[in-house]
């Protein structure tokens, strides 16, 4: 039995650290944002990112704007992102990052369930 908590264990892990890599890209985005387009980040609401927050940031004001942004720059690319080379290789890397991390937990919580289901019947 123990083997079988490995087993899962492992590649949620292994999913919570990409996770974590899609919020620090999130983090680099929003900080380029605040130190090279300081009007841009104040129209999008000031948002604090996941691990970094300006100081002009609200509590629960930039809590809102970070997670309209974050789903925002999930399908649309903004501006001042196309016109760098670099920011756009990091908003590539955020895409890809929320990509495996969702359909990871879709594919592990199908194979969890499927396993609980199989080991009670």
């Amino acid at each position: 039995m123990p083997y079988l908590i490995a087993i899962f264990l492992l590649p949620l892990l292994t999913l919570v650290v990409v996770l974590i890599y899609g919020f620090v890209a999130f983090d680099r985005l929003l900080r380029a944002e605040y130190e090279q387009h300081r009007p841009t980040w104040e129209t999008d609401g000031r948002p604090a990112g996941y691990f970094w927050r300006a100081q002009e940031c609200g509590f629960i004001t930039s809590h809102l704007a970070r997670i309209r942004l974050s789903t925002v720059w999930l399908f649309c690319t903004p501006a001042w992102i196309a016109s760098s080379p670099a920011l756009l290789t990091k908003l590539r890397r955020l895409r890809f990052a929320v990509l495996i991390w969702n359909v990871g937990v879709l594919v592990w919580f199908g194979i969890f369930y499927g396993v609980v289901y199989v080991l009670h019947n």
